[in-house]
């Protein structure tokens, strides 16, 4: 159950659904600690649904505003009508995921790509007798190294997705063309699967 001290004595924001409640909340958000705090019992959050939507429900009340951002997502841009990128959630401004104590321990699963604004950061708290499994998608976990090439291929990859307002993306059946970065694209000769090749 949250705790009523962080919820300012006022469990019906988050026990019923009367005059503008929100149940079912699996986290409760200690804004002068800057903690996200898992609701004992709970094994299970999802980063979009549990923490990032009920964040800016608990943002709206009362006057927790005054209280430094605690995540921000980027993706979810569509590729077609159907698929979608990805999110992503960066933890900022310092804010952690604590997770409820137990003597009897348990495994929480953190499902959705987390990570904190700090690089190399651990966005759950450790605590004792609680294992933590964040359950990522692979999309976000592709690496790109190497400095000045780097950079050039990330502000490719933002033309080539249509994201650079000042270079128009021109799309053909055999090719993606952004200024002058082209990609290239050949069917393998298996139905419904198209290679995109760097050219």
């Amino acid at each position: 159950m949250p705790s009523i001290h962080f919820n300012y004595g006022e469990w019906w924001r988050w026990e019923t659904a009367d005059a503008g409640g929100f149940p079912g909340q699996k986290v409760t958000f200690d804004g002068p600690n800057k903690l996200i705090l898992v609701n004992e019992g709970e094994t299970s959050i999802d980063i979009q649904g549990d923490v990032y939507s009920n964040w800016k429900e608990w943002s709206l009340q009362k006057d927790n505003m005054k209280y430094l951002e605690a995540i921000s997502t980027l993706g979810g841009d569509p590729i077609t009508e159907e698929t979608f990128i990805g999110d992503t959630y960066f933890l900022e401004n310092g804010w952690r995921i604590q997770p409820w104590n137990s003597y009897n321990g348990y495994i929480l699963d953190v499902i959705g790509n987390i990570y904190t604004r700090e690089a190399g950061g651990n966005p759950v708290n450790p605590t004792n007798n609680v294992s933590v499994v964040l359950t990522r998608s692979n999309i976000t976990e592709t690496a790109i190294v190497g400095g000045a090439t780097t950079e050039n291929r990330l502000l490719e990859i933002w033309q080539i997705l249509g994201l650079d307002a000042a270079n128009t993306q021109t799309i053909r059946d055999t090719s993606i063309t952004v200024g002058d970065i082209t990609l290239s694209i050949t069917q393998n000769g298996v139905a419904e699967t198209t290679t995109v090749a760097r050219s």
